[in-house]
Parts: C-alpha cells; structure tokens; sequence
C-alpha cells in the first residue's frame, strides 16, 4: 500500500507544522520588507545609490545654471518599523541617517562636475590633481524637531545650499510631509514636470515641516581643504565675477606648489599698482554703506525670493547677498565647536553604567 499524507501517522501534527513554518515565513518576510531600509549594509546600499550621480551617464542632461545654487533637492523615504521610539513614532536619532542620503544625494547632483575636476590626475584637477583622494567630510549636524513621523509614513527631504565661508559649505534639510508641497517646476529634470510638479501652497509650507537639520562639510583633497567656493565654481554653479572682484584672483583652481605661490606673492604687487584705480574703485564700493532698501531686502527677506529670479537675472552681487543672508544662520552652527571646552574631566563623576548588560556596570 503506498504512503500517502493521510496514511502516515501523526498526520494532524505534521499538517499543523507545516502551517506554522509557513505562517513564521511570511512573518520573516514581512518583518524583512517594512525594515528594509534599516536592516544591516542598507544604508551602504542607500549610500552608493547616491554615489552613482557623480557619473556622467547619470547626470541630469540638463546644465547647472548658478540659479539652481540655492535650489532644493527632493529626497522621498518612509518611516520603518524598526526605527519606532517608545511614543510609537520615528525615532528623533534615525533622522541623522536620512540626513545623510539626502546631503549625500544634494552633493553628488549639485557637485558632480566639480568632484569630476578635483579628481582628476597627472595635475590637471582641483589644487593640481595627483593621486590624492577627494572626500567630503562632515563637521558637525543638528536637527530641530517640530512634529511626528508616524509608522510607514512616507515623507519628503528637501536638501539644498544654505551657505558657505571660506572653508565650510552649509546645506539645510527640510522633513516635509509627502506631497503636502510641490515646488513649481523641476530645473535640472523637466521630464519629470507632468508627472509630480503642481503649484506651490505657501499657505500650508509651516504646517508641513516635520523637522529641519543643519550640516556643515568640507571638501577634501588628501589632506587639502579645498575651498567651497573653488568647488562651486568647477561646478558651474557661481556666475562671473566682476571685474574689479577678479583683478587679483585669475586663476581658478591654485596649484599649491612653491614655484607658483611665489609668483602669485610677487605678483599681486604688480597687478595692484597696475589698476590702481579699479582696485580703489573696486574698495570704496565695498566700504560705502550699503543702501537701506537693498539692506533689508535679501537680509530679512525669506528664502522664497529666490524663486522670483529667473536664470539669466542672477549675479555675483545676488548670489554674495544670498550667501550673507543664510550664513547668519549658519553661525550658530559654528559656534557649538566651543562645546569642547565644557569638558569637565577633572571634576567629579556621579557614576557609571552599562548601557546595555546591566551586569557589567554598577547599578548601586
């Protein structure tokens, strides 16, 4: 007689097994899906899909205009199950990792022809190329809270320039509701316009921020600093200087080798004596006061302006005076490097504890 489910004994038990293995399967799997995005290696995964609009076949086929310098990225997400707190809402810690794709995904879009230039090798690059590696380092992060992400949420991360200084560069990201903002159209990928773009709804931009963050970074060539100003020229991202701005400064991407810093020394004497009059033009225009309706107008204005200026109306005077008005902002950031000094390892401790394994700290 052959063997057969039903003529096997225990058959009840067997048929219920394989019920729970299948239910515990299904379980596994759903856990595994609504968690991808925290399950260990994604974020390296999150991270190289960034990386890949460094590549030219994966740039937009569109040319960075310097009016796209202050313009957001959208950067879309979700809440996972795994990133919930005790109040059942998105833990304020996993905000950082967001902030980290979405900067990463700002910088290789925005600077993706200026990181092709720094490099480069054989000395045609950024600080004159050679086998050095380039790198973007962060310097520091903070994020202010204002609402709730609830569990598989999805929201929006928009990313953009806010400022920068002689050696750090300042990007903002915004935690935006999904859809409850649509900007009015999108510059660097128009084919994307019909299928997403709308009106903006300035009414409810308030009420749809969740949360903002602020990064600094620095770009890196080995050991170099590479200015911020430097990257955003090689990126086509600044307009043309002046002329009586640029008198001094004619080259674009400074080879720091001993030859050429003593001939730029030497020659700066010469160049000024040479245009004595622009440059003192140039001067007494930078130390007049400057006119109380272009004062308040770019200054205590709001970011909104920017999209008032079409591509061809933007200046070096109008980008300078964006860049002011955010890095009074931006200070605030830099100021918390002075937190280092409120260090008080010679005082008194009240203890120490174990953060996870309660036995390997003292609890009394």
């Amino acid at each position: 007689m052959p063997l057969s489910l039903e003529t096997l004994p225990g058959k009840e038990v067997l048929s219920d097994t394989l019920v729970s293995s299948s239910i515990w399967k299904l379980l596994c799997i759903f856990l595994i899906l609504v968690n991808i995005k925290t399950l260990p290696l994604v974020w390296h995964v999150r991270l190289l899909n960034a990386f890949r609009f460094v590549l030219r076949s994966e740039r937009s086929r569109t040319a960075i205009k310097p009016a796209q310098l202050f313009q957001p990225l959208i950067t879309e997400s979700h809440g996972a199950l795994m990133e919930l707190d005790y109040n059942i809402h998105k833990s304020n810690s996993t905000y950082f990792q967001d902030v980290d794709i979405a900067r990463t995904h700002l910088i290789c879009t925005l600077f993706s022809a200026g990181i092709e230039q720094a490099r480069r090798s054989k000395g045609q690059g950024i600080l004159g190329g050679g086998n050095k590696t380039f790198g973007a380092a962060l310097g520091a992060v903070c994020c202010s809270f204002r609402k709730e992400i609830n569990p598989f949420e999805r929201y929006e991360m928009w990313t953009r320039v806010l400022s920068w200084d002689r050696k750090w560069i300042y990007m903002v990201t915004h935690f935006v509701r999904k859809d409850a903002i649509k900007p009015k159209s999108f510059s660097m990928y128009p084919r994307q316009k019909n299928k997403n773009a709308g009106t903006r709804n300035v009414d409810k931009k308030e009420d749809a921020i969740i949360a903002s963050a602020l990064s600094k970074i620095v770009f890196k060539k080995g050991r170099l600093t590479i200015p911020p100003e430097v990257m955003l020229q090689a990126s086509g991202l600044l307009p043309p200087r002046p002329a009586d701005l640029a008198l001094l400064q004619t080259e674009i991407y400074p080879v720091p080798t001993k030859r050429a810093m003593a001939q730029r020394v030497f020659d700066v004497g010469f160049r000024f004596f040479e245009n004595f009059d622009l440059v003192w033009e140039a001067t007494r225009n930078m130390l007049m006061p400057e006119p109380e309706e272009a004062r308040y107008q770019w200054r205590d204005g709001s970011p909104d302006d920017i999209a008032t200026k079409k591509n061809d109306q933007w200046t070096w005077d109008m980008v300078e005076r964006e860049r002011q008005r955010g890095l009074e902002m931006a200070s605030k950031l830099g100021a918390l490097e002075g937190l280092a000094g409120e260090f008080t390892a010679e005082a008194d401790a009240l203890g120490k504890h174990s953060d996870l394994w309660w036995f390997l700290g003292l609890t009394y």
